[in-house]
């Protein structure tokens, strides 16, 4: 109780005026401007189904926070990792397609949001507004497993779930694959299920996200299991990556 009474309080913190000048941003004229692809525009990515999480208000603070934009932006080179895995998955499971849930993500509304959740137990799973984590460089993409009418498998835990049951593996992520494989997926998410924090069906339709996207060259972020990165440093995207400085 305590921890949400923070987290209200928090919320109800951030000025109106603010949420007022981010609506009135063309966020696709500057995505584009910032030449950054929408993935539906590539072949290949015609049956990948995008709905954006922070275009509605069904996401962990309940607020619209991208107004008129429905696309997912991404570098060109990153739009084809997701493609890749698209692919595969389509060649595996004819009956799936991927679901995009957020893509590119603007600096303002970054920190936006880390405002929101400033002194609450979420603020850790939210980047540090002031540099910007990847999807405010356009690499990073939150998504999951459909079916071709639109139904979100099972994954054990929603989007945007910040318990122990949302995550695929329990150390730390590094640059080093041999920790990063579904190996050290499989054994973590199968345990998982095994304790009753999620279903077995959960943990088989978990599992089959991670192993098409580690083969396009995305990995998972240990705690989030819908969040799917390169194999790279965040100092190393923002040294080689343009901010989405708007």
């Amino acid at each position: 109780m305590k921890r949400l009474i923070l987290f209200m309080i928090a919320l109800f913190a951030v000025s109106a005026p603010l949420s007022a000048q981010l609506s009135a941003v063309d966020f696709d004229a500057k995505m584009q401007e910032y030449k950054l692809v929408d993935i539906q525009t590539l072949e290949g990515a015609e049956d990948i189904i995008v709905e954006l999480k922070y275009s509605t208000t069904d996401n962990f603070v309940g607020k619209d926070m991208y107004g008129d934009l429905e696309k997912a932006y991404f570098t060109p080179d990153f739009a084809r990792r997701v493609v890749r895995a698209q692919q595969i998955l389509r060649e595996r499971y004819p009956q799936y397609t991927l679901m995009i849930y957020d893509a590119a993500r603007p600096i303002s509304v970054q920190r936006y949001m880390r405002k929101l959740v400033e002194g609450t137990p979420q603020q850790s799973f939210v980047a540090d507004g002031s540099k910007g984590g990847r999807h405010n460089y356009g690499v990073a993409v939150d998504l999951t497993i459909a079916t071709l009418q639109g139904e979100p498998l099972d994954m054990g835990a929603g989007f945007d779930d910040f318990t122990d049951k949302a995550a695929v593996k329990g150390t730390s992520d590094t640059g080093d694959n041999a920790n990063r494989n579904i190996k050290v997926y499989s054994a973590y998410v199968n345990n998982l299920a095994k304790s009753g924090a999620i279903s077995v069906e959960a943990a088989k339709n978990r599992l089959i996200l991670i192993e098409v996207m580690l083969e396009a060259g995305l990995y998972p972020y240990r705690r989030e299991w819908w969040h799917f990165e390169e194999l790279n440093t965040i100092a190393e995207v923002r040294q080689q990556r343009r901010l989405l400085n708007f």
